[in-house]
């Protein structure tokens, strides 16, 4: 016997190599395809609104200043009068309401721009990051001559009626989990999509280049360098999205408690204990006897610029007696630098402070993961951003259902093979991938489970339970 007989070439052992690999790919594909299919068919109408209404809401500080433009505009020429006037003024509109927050005309804008805005809030009402309280309304007060300018009522207000009309479609925050359903399938559509438009040599990758050849090649190339240029971006937008969610949301906040990284708040607390006294051989509590005054904004205002808060100021006036007011900088500038101060009224001390760098890691990333997802970071650059991939969605969009229709056989749904035949040869890793992510997104998880139970039980009906 030869040589050459008894030993395998360079070319043999390759293809040996090979081979198990191509199996594998084999075993793979159609798992990853009927997933992708099934992203597409459930989330693509609703991701194709939420797309719309996203470049709106990331627009939507323009669409105020064109909607509001007189009540936001100040026209008064010289010096701002003392802001204790601009928020008596603005509440003299609305006495029933307390005063809720004060955000001053910032002092580097140009003069007769920007008007001092005074949020009044209903007695009982309590504070929402993401949602003001129902009767909460906004009067604008010219800062030179502290005259009422207008005013808006905050479920009337743009970012609040956009923000209602992205999330759930304004039918109610029950709707809420249909967009995180939504973007938990365009997260697994993204991951799929890749692994399936990955070439495994060249002319597979001149496959994905089509651009010339007319109808299903051309907008299958086109959905997939789509789909490919946009994905980091799509991942960051629906994994900054997923944070504040219902459920999938529940995790991060999990996280946070595990690794203690809840975001610090200054003590606005004056006293540490409360004052006592004896009264006919009772107890009186001074603090309860004391009432909370708004007076004393213009010392508050001069000790953050003193401290360094130049930007966009909130200041929050005391919620009970005994507290000081809590001022914090809307800081969405580069570098990010957010600071936030307790400063008595009566006196103008600075009792407490809060550093951006004092923030866990894990509360920085998820603050400015918020203020992505809401085209307030960085202005202009992450509005055009957000802008460009929510266009580049909805481009895949348009193109995978093209794709969809030029390949399916007529009078059928052109669906991949069935799910549930293929995931008991899928490889384990691609198994214990999925499984992760239905816990992660447990929307995904459910209607996953839900769809494989329906499709056994359409097939045993199909069969006669073969």
């Amino acid at each position: 016997m030869s040589r050459r007989s008894t030993e395998s070439t360079p070319v043999s052992r390759t293809r040996e190599t090979n081979e198990p690999r191509a199996r594998q790919r084999a075993a793979i594909r159609p798992v990853l395809w009927r997933v992708h299919f099934l992203g597409g068919v459930l989330a693509a109408p609703i991701l194709f609104a939420m797309a719309i209404t996203g470049i709106l809401y990331a627009w939507n500080p323009q669409l105020e200043h064109i909607l509001h433009r007189q009540a936001l505009s100040a026209t008064a020429e010289g010096p701002a009068r003392p802001l204790d006037e601009q928020i008596s003024s603005a509440r003299e509109t609305r006495p029933e309401l307390r005063l809720s927050s004060v955000t001053p005309a910032a002092p580097a804008a140009p003069a007769g721009e920007e008007t001092t805005a005074v949020t009044l809030a209903p007695e009982t009402a309590e504070q929402n990051r993401f949602e003001k309280p129902k009767g909460t309304v906004t009067v604008y007060v010219d800062p030179a001559s502290a005259e009422v300018t207008g005013s808006i009522t905050e479920s009337n207000r743009p970012d609040e009626w956009l923000r209602n009309l992205h999330s759930n479609f304004r039918i109610g925050k029950f709707a809420e989990p249909i967009s995180e359903l939504a973007a938990s399938w365009l997260l697994v559509s993204i991951i799929t999509g890749l692994v399936l438009w990955w070439p495994r040599d060249n002319r597979a990758l001149a496959r994905n280049f089509l651009f010339r050849k007319p109808g299903r090649p051309r907008w299958r190339s086109l959905h997939g360098l789509v789909g490919v240029t946009a994905a980091a971006g799509l991942v960051l937008l629906i994994v900054t999205g997923l944070t504040w969610t219902t459920y999938a949301g529940s995790w991060v906040d999990v996280a946070r408690s595990q690794f203690d990284s809840d975001s610090p708040e200054v003590s606005t607390v004056l006293h540490p204990t409360t004052g006592t006294e004896e009264a006919g051989g009772a107890t009186v509590d001074e603090s309860a006897t004391a009432e909370v005054t708004t007076a004393g904004a213009d010392r508050v205002a001069t000790a953050a610029r003193e401290a360094g808060l130049n930007g966009v100021v909130i200041f929050e006036p005391p919620d009970s007696p005994g507290h000081a007011w809590k001022v914090e900088e809307d800081d969405s500038r580069w570098p990010v630098n957010p600071t936030a101060l307790a400063v008595n009224g009566d006196t103008g001390e600075i009792v407490d402070r809060v550093e951006w760098a004092e923030y866990p890691p894990l509360a920085k990333a998820t603050s400015l993961g918020i203020d992505f997802h809401q085209a307030q970071l960085f202005g202009l650059a992450t509005q055009l951003l957000l802008t460009a991939l929510a266009v580049a969605l909805l481009v895949l969009i348009i193109a995978g259902y093209r794709v969809w229709l030029l390949r399916r056989p007529s009078g059928s749904l052109g669906a991949p093979p069935r799910l549930g035949s293929v995931v008991r040869n899928a490889p384990l890793p691609i198994l214990l991938g999925f499984a992760l992510l239905m816990v992660l997104l447990p929307l995904l998880g459910i209607t996953l489970l839900g769809y494989l139970a329906l499709e056994r039980a359409v097939h045993a009906i199909r069969t006669g339970g073969k």
